[in-house]
């Protein structure tokens, strides 16, 4: 009962990084734009665009609410950032995250949104540390060196991997 008043500190998003590319080349000037919703609720929206390097930054997204208190409340994040770039969009990254803290492996996911346009959009796993048995889970064009298990593609050939 006394949790519904108190106040809670919610992470929605962490700081994002990041650099596009087509063909290797820099895509200078598109837009970037990030939509968080908490619990289906609270939404963020904000946006950026790319500089003469292909590159971007947002900012790390907090807010307080009384959410966390309720006893009927799941607490998750959904997290999507997109690119525009010549009259079409690219996804460069969709999550949802459980929790009303920051993850050490999505922080480091969004501080490394490196694309290239030509890639093709996957649904892909990575570790949770804290909790092994309950992967992360997320879609984009990005692609990391690690800790990066694409399990499909999303296009018409329906292909699967790991599976």
């Amino acid at each position: 009962m006394f949790g519904l008043l108190k106040t809670y500190d919610v992470h929605m998003c962490s700081e994002v990084k990041g650099q596009v590319l087509v063909n290797g080349k820099p895509v200078v000037g598109a837009k970037v734009t990030r939509q968080l919703k908490y619990i289906h609720k609270f939404v963020e929206n904000d946006e950026t665009r790319t500089d003469e390097n292909g590159e971007f930054s947002m900012p790390e997204v907090n807010l307080s609410s009384k959410k966390p208190g309720d006893m009927f409340v799941h607490n998750f994040t959904e997290q999507q950032i997109e690119l525009f770039h010549d009259g079409k969009s690219y996804l460069l990254w969709r999550s949802s995250v459980i929790g009303i803290e920051e993850s050490p492996e999505v922080k480091e996911k969004l501080a490394t949104l490196n694309a290239d346009l030509t890639s093709k959009e996957v649904d892909f796993t990575f570790p949770n540390k804290r909790n092994r048995n309950l992967e992360f889970d997320g879609s984009s064009i990005c692609r990391w060196e690690t800790d990066f298990d694409v399990y499909e593609l999303n296009d018409d050939e329906e292909d699967f991997f790991n599976f």
